[in-house]
């Protein structure tokens, strides 16, 4: 009977625990979607586009970020693989093609980004893509004080 007890708490504590988890995984996910909605609606509004020209540039960006995820997806994948490989201790020449292949997918990274300001191009003016540029630095450099902000206020309250 103790045994069968602990088994069931085992049990309810491991599905208590993945289900947090999940919870947890889709709560930072809803998070994000709601930074790239307030981010696209703040670029819209930055560059005060027109609704056709708003739809246009949506289109382009989401397939941009798309793209951007699955690189760093990638990314991390061989940053993984990398690590197996370390704690493998495989050759030298096996640690160098893993290192080529991140290196490749950063490049891209970098490619990516600069097709999307010529696709952008076709759509917005010059002083637009310029615009738009600034925005998303200043964007991107105001999200990770507000984060980092945030960070510090949950340690105080600790």
């Amino acid at each position: 009977m103790v045994r069968f007890i602990s088994l069931f708490v085992f049990i309810l504590v491991f599905v208590q625990a993945d289900a947090f988890g999940q919870q947890r995984h889709q709560r930072m996910q809803e998070g994000r979607d709601r930074l790239e909605t307030l981010r696209q609606v703040k670029m819209i509004e930055t560059l005060n586009l027109d609704d056709e020209t708003a739809a246009r540039l949506t289109v382009f960006y989401n397939r941009h970020q798309e793209r951007m995820r699955e690189l760093h997806r990638e990314i991390d994948g061989l940053i993984d693989e990398l690590e197996r490989a370390i704690d493998e201790d495989q050759p030298e020449d096996v640690l160098r093609q893993i290192r080529s292949n991140i290196d490749e997918r950063r490049d891209s990274i970098h490619g990516n980004r600069n097709s999307l300001y010529r696709e952008l191009e076709n759509v917005l003016t010059p002083r637009q893509v310029a615009k738009l540029v600034v925005f998303e630095r200043n964007f991107n450099r105001d999200m990770r004080q507000i984060m980092r902000e945030a960070q510090r206020g949950q340690r105080r309250r600790r």
